[in-house]
């Protein structure tokens, strides 16, 4: 027998990881009725689980925390600030330092872990009211005047005013509604461990570009570093195959001996890459946010933030819809043309800057090195390229 709740939510969130949790917290923080839709448990942290998974914010990614008031309760579980960025190219001689004292920042982003994240959104979603339905798997959309309707495995059925699709890169809400998506596979693995070095971290996050290889050493507040190494496909698999000896030593070469001896090395994961971006953000009642969208390189760590930025623009527009509820087509629309075209900017710049420090032509490599040199000289570039990255540009 199905089941049906008697009042259509005004917003149904598919997908309960960072940014569809925080779209739900948002929304319902705006007065919205909300259920959250996902289908593994429920995060929980605890400060004696190992580090796993982590992401860069940056300072615009923890001002939208600040606003859903869970970014003091992240910061308290294992968030970590950084000072400084040093980039440099292996090859090139090319060599990029950021210091947050020097273009004028208290930090230039922080290094946190995707489960005590999710774990505090989680937290501030039941206290806001928020129904949360973890373990939890639809099956069927039927597609209302007024509403979409979820079907649920479990035969239940919620009515959503607004489908909110945040449920991974292959999204499968995103799929069901046919929206197209334009899908360039890098031909390159991540690579991610946790480990610690000889040398202290110095709160910078380290990165280093050799060929195909680029690999980020993110500081942790135990000290240890998460690292992340994209290449090639066939490098990846070698290196996983590596024990943990011959990958600390392949790691602390990769980084040039920059933070000494690999002393310890977590159990690693690894993943392809592979650039994303949906050709339509919004169809009817449903719109996508965070990797349902769009998904880039990781070179730069902005995948998150550009989530996040989506809940940004979906928060403002979504309040002001009430002409025509949460899924006001013009409101949906506003958000689209903003939204997908930065975020097309990103993707290709991205994808530009890979290119640009892979290729080992002569002409190129030194058009590189005199590039770089020149951000690096010059402040006033040097902060622009700084803001830029730490999302608050504008504001």
């Amino acid at each position: 027998m199905t089941m049906e709740y008697s009042e259509p939510f005004d917003c149904v969130v598919v997908g309960g990881g960072a940014a569809g949790a925080a779209a739900a917290l948002g929304l319902a923080n705006a007065g919205h009725r909300v259920a959250l839709i996902e289908r593994r448990p429920r995060p929980v942290f605890s400060d004696a689980a190992p580090v796993t998974r982590v992401a860069t914010l940056n300072v615009a990614s923890m001002a939208l925390l600040e606003n859903l008031g869970v970014a003091e309760v992240v910061l308290r579980r294992r968030g970590h600030p950084f000072h400084r960025m040093d980039v440099w190219d292996a090859n090139s001689g090319a060599a990029l330092r950021f210091d947050a004292d020097e273009v004028g920042v208290p930090v230039l982003g922080w290094t946190v872990e995707h489960l005590a994240l999710e774990a505090s959104l989680w937290e501030a979603l039941e206290n806001a009211g928020v129904v949360l339905l973890p373990d939890t798997n639809w099956r069927a959309l039927d597609w209302r005047l007024d509403r979409i309707d979820v079907h649920l495995a479990d035969q239940r059925v919620l009515g959503a005013r607004l489908l909110v699709a945040a449920d991974g890169a292959e999204s499968p809400l995103r799929t069901r509604s046919g929206i197209a998506v334009r899908r360039n596979p890098y031909h390159a693995t991540a690579v991610v461990a946790t480990v610690a070095t000889r040398f202290p971290h110095q709160d910078t996050a380290w990165q280093r570009f050799d060929h195909g290889s680029i690999l980020a050493f993110l500081p942790l507040a135990d000290g240890r570093c998460s690292i992340v190494w994209s290449l090639p496909d066939t490098s990846a698999q070698d290196v996983m195959q590596l024990d943990d000896d011959a990958f600390a030593q392949a790691l602390r070469d990769a980084l040039g001996g920059r933070l000494g001896d690999i002393e310890s090395v977590s159990p690693r994961a690894a993943w392809p890459l592979i650039g994303r971006q949906a050709q339509e953000y919004a169809r009817g009642r449903l719109v996508l946010l965070g990797d349902a969208a769009h998904t880039i390189h990781p070179l730069a760590g902005q995948g998150l933030n550009l989530g996040f930025a989506d809940v940004r623009e979906l928060l403002r527009v979504v309040p002001g819809s009430a002409a025509g509820g949460p899924a006001s087509p013009s409101a949906l629309q506003t958000y689209t043309r903003k939204r997908r075209w930065e975020n097309e900017i990103m993707l290709r710049s991205m994808e530009s800057l890979r290119w640009l420090f892979g290729t080992s032509l002569p002409v190129v490599a030194s058009a590189r090195a005199f590039g770089v040199g020149q951000v690096d000289r010059h402040m006033v570039l040097k902060r622009f390229f700084a803001v830029t990255a730490l999302g608050s540009r504008g504001s």
